[in-house]
């Protein structure tokens, strides 16, 4: 095979390892514990815009929660799955879930949080939904700028009702302060004391990991005579 041609691109190669240690030290760099597993509450975000998910996914990944892209409404199929995930979790972990969403501030957007949490809550119990953003005070207080809401919408009369005929899209806020909600919502819910310690093992974990690479002779030695 000429490893060079077309054929053989990268994306076909397997993954190699010269010696057990590499896998181990791999292994180490990439191990996480579910550090929420002994929180009161299970967060996770979503997001009603596409466009929005790589700011969305860098914040979660640091806070190690979940993020859904809703990309709109949320099919049937995608809400019950996610309400089985939500009520495995809450039965395992005696958590309650918090879904943070985040939509447009039009007809359709704001209306999807209700559809969210009915269509949850239909599924399971014992979950809340929290529509952060976006909502009207952070309109006024960051400006964003508005458009002509949708009259076609079948939701515009009850809307314009409340918020008159203009409409502000999520993803207009600044990234940073969409990343700074998201944080400020999760930290609130979160027991730091609880958080250190799981930290605090998961390191130890990574450092057992470690230790095992760095002296793989021995271990091996120790796995040779034990047979």
């Amino acid at each position: 095979c000429d490893w060079s041609s077309d054929v053989c691109s990268s994306d076909l190669v397997m993954s190699h390892w010269t010696h057990p240690s590499e896998i181990i030290q791999s292994a180490a760099q990439s191990f996480r514990i579910d550090k929420w597993a002994d929180q009161e509450h299970r967060p996770e975000v979503w997001v009603e815009k596409d466009a929005l998910v790589g700011i969305v996914e860098r914040i979660c990944r640091e806070l190690d929660i979940p993020f859904l892209a809703c990309r709109g409404y949320t099919s049937q199929s995608e809400m019950w799955s996610s309400a089985m995930r939500l009520q495995r979790l809450a039965d395992e972990c005696g958590q309650t879930p918090i879904i943070l969403h985040f939509g447009d501030h039009d007809p359709s957007g704001i209306d999807m949080t209700r559809d969210i949490t009915d269509r949850l809550r239909m599924f399971m119990g014992g979950i809340e939904v929290r529509r952060v953003a976006l909502n009207m005070n952070q309109v006024e207080e960051f400006n964003p700028p508005p458009n002509p809401a949708k009259s076609t919408d079948a939701r515009f009369s009850s809307y314009l009702e409340l918020f008159g005929d203009e409409s502000w899209e999520l993803d207009a806020l600044e990234p940073a302060v969409l990343v700074q909600l998201i944080t400020d919502n999760v930290l609130e819910m979160r027991d730091e004391e609880k958080w250190e310690r799981s930290v605090a093992r998961e390191a130890e974990y990574i450092a057992q990991l470690d230790d095992a690479a760095d002296r793989w002779d021995e271990v091996a030695d120790f796995l040779n005579n034990g047979e």
